[in-house]
């Protein structure tokens, strides 16, 4: 994220590996940018995600399925 920019919304990616049926998440933070989106359903409508790539923990693997998206709580940006 560039620097001076800040959050303007984050976002937990939930994800089932293809390779090894774990579910997995990672944690997307959307910079204070035009058009940026602020909820789920404008993050899912956008083409924001297209750039995001995904690991999974467990055996490194590539391949995974987006099964949900969820908004990342304040307390858990403090954290």
């Amino acid at each position: 994220m560039p620097e001076g920019v800040g959050i303007r919304a984050s976002f937990k990616l939930h994800y089932r590996c293809t390779n090894c049926q774990r579910n997995v998440f990672k944690r997307l933070d959307v910079p204070d940018v035009d058009d940026a989106p602020y909820d789920v359903e404008e993050l899912l409508d956008s083409a924001f995600l297209q750039n995001v790539r995904y690991t999974c923990d467990g055996c490194d693997s590539f391949i995974g399925r987006l099964i949900a998206v969820t908004v990342w709580k304040c307390e858990e940006i403090a954290a």
